[in-house]
């Protein structure tokens, strides 16, 4: 188990903009949104070698319940959450963090 997670910047701004836009709904589907962030991320953590590399080093763990991935570079000791998209977005916007 990795006990480091980094959330960079841009994809703290991924995940308040999702729950923003989920929570203008309701507010009880905003915390369910930031829920599976926090499940997603906690099985990037548990299992960080189960999940794919797609799109060069990236690891993608699909969030329960919503049409997001949360994506991660691997370490040593840590994990770096790098982005939290929208699957419908087009991957390439990793290129650039």
């Amino acid at each position: 188990m990795i006990e480091r997670v980094i959330v960079r910047a841009r994809a703290k701004q991924d995940i308040r903009e999702a729950r923003r836009w989920y929570s203008n709904i309701s507010h009880e589907l905003g915390e369910d949104f930031l829920t599976s962030v926090d499940q997603a991320i906690a099985m990037a953590q548990e299992y960080p070698l189960a999940f794919r590399v797609t799109h060069r080093t990236f690891r993608r763990v699909l969030l329960r319940r919503f049409p997001y991935a949360l994506f991660y570079h691997l370490g040593d000791d840590r994990i770096v959450i790098v982005a939290v998209l929208h699957q419908a977005r087009d991957p390439r916007v990793l290129r650039r963090r």
